[in-house]
């Protein structure tokens, strides 16, 4: 089975510092003009299923791509943003700092710190890989899309490759980006991560990763 995670298009929190997990904010202008991108990218190809988290960002998203690929979203809340707890909608600037503080643990121990009222990561990465069992043992040569968050998605990648929590923060996950999986003979295989070059011709996001390489400059020849 392959599974291509897609994080959902932007909102209007994009480039603020607010931690959003759970609050249930929709699609702004730029993310429905990524998620018609995200559609024109995966239009007519051969998925099996289309999953995605209930949260109206990941439905609206899901609801673009379902509309190119023949697919309606099965929704599923394993799916859904970290639970950050008493911290939703705050920053990690205005937490206090020093040794022992939340902000301290979460920086060490991300996979077991968990949000006061939330979760951790370790239990987010849990339930998304149910949830890929689920679909391994109902589609094992199919190519699953899964529509999600970034917490979600970085976490779910630190469980399937065995690395340690904190690497969570080693790779980018986009608004509107795709990362996909292989899932082979009990090994798994990254094959594309943050791929981003649907937006191309999008209004980037504020929270956009810098390319790695610069776009290619074309040579015109003097008239």
């Amino acid at each position: 089975m392959k599974v291509t995670f897609v994080r959902h298009g932007a909102t209007a929190a994009a480039g603020t510092p607010r931690l959003i997990g759970r609050t249930d904010l929709p699609l702004s202008e730029l993310g429905h003009r990524q998620a018609t991108a995200l559609g024109e990218r995966l239009a007519d190809r051969d998925f099996t299923a289309l999953w995605a988290s209930p949260l109206l960002r990941c439905r609206v998203t899901a609801a673009q791509i379902g509309d190119r690929i023949g697919h309606m979203a099965v929704l599923d809340p394993r799916l859904a943003e970290m639970d950050l707890g008493d911290l939703e909608g705050l920053s990690l600037a205005e937490l206090p700092k020093g040794p022992g503080t939340f902000r301290d643990r979460w920086q060490k121990r991300p996979g077991t710190t968990r949000f006061p009222g939330g979760e951790n990561l370790n239990e987010v990465a849990a339930r998304v890989w149910a949830l890929l069992n689920e679909l391994y043992a109902e589609h094992p040569d199919g190519h699953v899309l899964v529509v999600s968050h970034m917490f979600a998605i970085s976490a779910t990648l630190t469980r399937i490759f065995q690395w340690k929590p904190t690497h969570f923060r080693t790779f980018a996950i986009d608004v509107a980006s795709l990362t996909t999986v292989s899932f082979q003979h009990g090994g798994f295989r990254l094959l594309q991560l943050n791929d981003c070059a649907h937006l191309e011709a999008v209004a980037p996001s504020p929270t956009l990763t810098p390319a790695a390489l610069p776009a290619r400059s074309v040579n015109k020849r003097p008239a």
